[in-house]
């Protein structure tokens, strides 16, 4: 079964922390925060359509810069969600260049801020020289984008400011089965996607499709699909480490096939941890337990780490993998 996301760190986990999303079938990406991301192509960076911000700390924001330089051309809009001054950071952004010959441009930027139970709407497009403009304010339940691939959630989390963790579902997976295509007879090619969004999107039995000159039915071409449990990855750093944050933390990566999750601090330097908001690599490895995750991986460590021999990611994984029955 191929899966539907391929997911990668950009960088080092002594390095900022970036994660990259490419949704398979689709010329399409996501990136969960926006560190130095000079690492990606420009092909990658073209493809990437929504950015997820945890926060706007300089190693977490200091790459949009990177992927604004990429996208003026680009008639697909760039959204951007994170917490509640998130469109205040791409304000500052922008003003710091001059946009005098960018008017024929196409790129627009959407800005989605997380305040309260609230999202704060704001737009930047290329047109208007990026001039900010506020539009709506509507209610936010915990979801910060639904289509019928994939749901994106998060939660309001502590790091001494307001910071959000993210999940990324996918409501059930779509296989195909190459024995019902050769006794119909059918070729692989682009009507495949298409049934699998009339799948998604419930479209009803008689919705046709055009294969190889002939005209079929939804429902006569159902069987040569097989839905499976969909995927979840889950993304979460920079949280204070108290008992609210990883009781909603293990809520929202609840049964992620993989969980993306810092380990700043080893257990050893657990005050240190509390000073600076952040969690230890064993509190890392209890959520993931915990929250039953398939698949762990540790990110962004302390650089006082580099030189030692038991390392964030070790102390993460004894954790993970240890039993509590």
């Amino acid at each position: 079964m191929k899966p539907t996301f391929i997911h990668r760190l950009i960088n080092s986990p002594f390095e900022d922390p970036s994660l990259f999303v490419r949704i398979l079938w689709e010329r399409r990406a996501l990136l969960f925060d926006i560190g130095c991301i000079d690492r990606l192509e420009a092909r990658e960076l073209q493809k990437i359509t929504d950015v997820f911000v945890t926060h706007t700390h300089i190693d977490h924001f200091i790459g949009f810069d990177t992927l604004l330089r990429a996208l003026p051309r680009r008639k697909i809009p760039l959204r951007v969600y994170g917490p509640s001054n998130v469109a205040d950071c791409v304000e500052g952004k922008l003003r710091g260049y001059t946009w005098n010959l960018i008017k024929e441009y196409p790129l627009k930027i959407e800005v989605f801020s997380v305040k309260e139970n609230t999202i704060i709407t704001s737009s930047f497009h290329a047109e208007n020289c990026f001039k900010r403009i506020d539009n709506s304010i509507i209610h936010f339940d915990g979801t910060l984008l639904r289509e019928s691939l994939f749901t994106v959630k998060a939660i309001p989390l502590d790091h001494q400011i307001p910071c959000l963790a993210f999940s990324l579902e996918e409501e059930f997976h779509i296989n195909i089965n190459k024995t019902a295509l050769t006794e119909m007879g059918l070729p692989v090619g682009p009507w495949l996607s298409e049934l699998k969004k009339a799948l998604r999107e419930c479209k009803s039995g008689d919705t046709e499709f055009m294969i190889s000159h002939k005209r079929y039915t939804l429902d006569e071409l159902r069987h040569v699909s097989v839905i499976t449990k969909g995927q979840k990855v889950s993304y979460v750093t920079d949280v204070s480490i108290n008992d609210e944050n990883i009781k909603k933390v293990i809520e929202l990566v609840r049964n992620s096939d993989t969980l993306y999750c810092e380990a700043y601090f080893l257990e050893k330097d657990r005050e240190r941890a509390i000073e600076r908001f952040h969690l230890t690599a064993k509190t890392a490895g209890m959520i993931a337990r915990d929250a039953g995750v398939k698949n762990l991986v540790v990110m962004h460590f302390s650089p006082k780490y580099k030189d030692q021999s038991d390392t964030p990611e070790n102390e993460a994984l004894r954790e993970f993998k240890h039993s509590t029955f």
